[in-house]
């Protein structure tokens, strides 16, 4: 890999830090900028390596101060009114984005579909940023009409950034989900369904709205999709339950209530393992109908998922030679090329960092 500079903007929060740290240990040659609103403080970890940024995202041009040498910009927080997404184009530098709930996502999407691009914008607002997609598109690719169904335990005792909570926002807002039969449109917290994650923990799991939903069905194998979430603690999951389906939660939705919402399920402590379950169901080569499971267990939560997921992207992005540049358009985990890290490559890549994964 030829000398390079990556703008991780939120670089000093839980997700970010890891972020550059995997990058940096990984790369010895790649230099790391730490883009916040606050650049005096300390970086997270020291090394000649790695500089710090004004990068502020409620200004009009957040990259104003970012420098001209940027090959790769990182985006783990929110980015609300897409300033950094459009200066990142305007300057033509890649971009991978980890922020974005589903209707912002798709607000995004109709910006840059109506933007001339000239470089890779991959949006990666998908569970844990879009791991959970990717590892269903790895398994999933020999298989036609395929069903795909997510499911997630969130440890109310992991570490967690305020940005993370952007979902408890959206709990009284219908969505649409595509099934065989057609798209139809689902409440958030609706339609449990039982599973057994791979810590033996067994819940239900509800349905949440996440860009998921939206992104895997362009796969052409793809038929539907659809996410579910549970928390490790059953008292909190049933009483959001009730909350929404009461209409409670609608009733203190809005930006006055937002810190009693989140009072109610954002207390993140030291850390504790995140689980992923995801069930495919589709026709292999000869027609018949197969069932697979794949487990997915980061004992160190789920910002080192996340951060996980983020790295996987950028390498993806790094290698790139200069002289064959990906061309430039909307990319989404689960369908950004890379030659050179196939299906096994890239699940080697989780394990050396301790992320437990069977199927």
């Amino acid at each position: 890999m030829n000398r390079k500079m990556v703008l991780i903007v939120g670089g000093y929060g839980a997700v970010g830090r890891q972020i550059a740290q995997i990058l940096h240990d990984r790369h010895p040659d790649l230099d790391i900028a730490l883009g916040g609103r606050s650049p005096e403080k300390a970086a997270p970890f020291e090394s000649v390596r790695v500089q710090t940024v004004v990068v502020d995202n409620n200004a009009d041009d957040p990259l104003l101060y970012a420098g001209d040498n940027i090959s790769l910009i990182i985006n783990s927080v929110n980015d609300l009114q897409d300033r950094l997404l459009l200066s990142a184009v305007r300057r033509k530098i890649p971009l991978i984005d980890l922020t974005r709930w589903t209707e912002l996502f798709q607000q995004s999407v109709t910006k840059l579909e109506n933007t001339e691009l000239y470089a890779p914008v991959v949006l990666s607002s998908g569970w844990m940023a879009g791991t959970a997609s990717l590892f269903a598109m790895l398994h999933s690719a020999s298989l036609q009409n395929v069903a795909v169904n997510i499911h997630a335990l969130y440890s109310l005792r992991d570490k967690a950034g305020p940005d993370s909570t952007a979902y408890m926002d959206r709990m009284a807002v219908p969505f649409h989900i595509t099934e065989p039969e057609g798209s139809r449109l689902v409440f958030p917290m609706t339609d449990p369904v039982k599973v057994q994650f791979p810590n033996g923990y067994t819940t239900k799991c509800y349905r949440l709205d996440t860009p998921d939903h939206v992104t895997l069905l362009k796969a052409s194998h793809v038929d539907s999709a659809s996410f579910r979430i549970s928390f490790d603690s059953k008292a909190s999951i049933y009483m959001l339950v009730g909350l929404v389906k009461s209409g409670i939660w609608k009733m203190i939705s809005g930006d006055r209530f937002r810190s009693l919402r989140r009072s109610l399920l954002y207390n993140p402590g030291d850390g504790s393992a995140h689980h992923v379950l995801i069930h495919l169901k589709g026709r292999d080569t000869n027609g018949r109908w197969v069932e697979r499971n794949i487990a997915i267990s980061d004992p160190l939560g789920q910002t080192h998922l996340t951060a996980l997921g983020a790295a996987v992207q950028a390498e993806k992005l790094l290698r790139i030679p200069e002289d064959e540049p990906l061309a430039p358009g909307i990319y989404y985990p689960e369908d950004l090329p890379d030659v050179r890290m196939d299906s096994s490559a890239i699940i080697n890549f989780f394990k050396q960092y301790g992320v437990l994964i069977s199927h």
